[in-house]
């Protein structure tokens, strides 16, 4: 069985949040790519900085990291294995509970 990793990083901009969410699909690095603004009210419209949440094979992540270091050599990138079975359906899906 593959064990999938979750890896998260932060980027600043939009333009390079997308650009570099583009690249990591267009490459097969992440099956699942989540890119959601990170709240900074005293920051300036163009410096918002952005989340990226990947979800990746473990044989993938080494590639994954460097793809993203290319992009952004100093972002912070974190990673930890997905510890939930992707493949069932959720609770909420399945119990009879409001």
């Amino acid at each position: 069985m593959t064990e999938f990793i979750e890896v998260r990083t932060t980027i600043e901009g939009h333009e390079k949040a997308a650009e570099l969410a583009h690249g990591i699909l267009r490459s097969g690095l992440a099956t699942s790519i989540d890119l959601t603004e990170v709240a900074q009210p005293a920051a300036p419209h163009d410096r918002t900085t952005w989340q990226l949440t990947l979800i990746t094979t473990e044989q993938q992540a080494p590639a994954l990291e460097l793809h993203i270091r290319d992009v952004d050599r100093h972002a912070p990138i974190s990673r930890q294995p997905v510890s939930e079975d992707i493949d069932a359906y959720p609770d909420w899906l399945i119990n009879d509970q409001p």
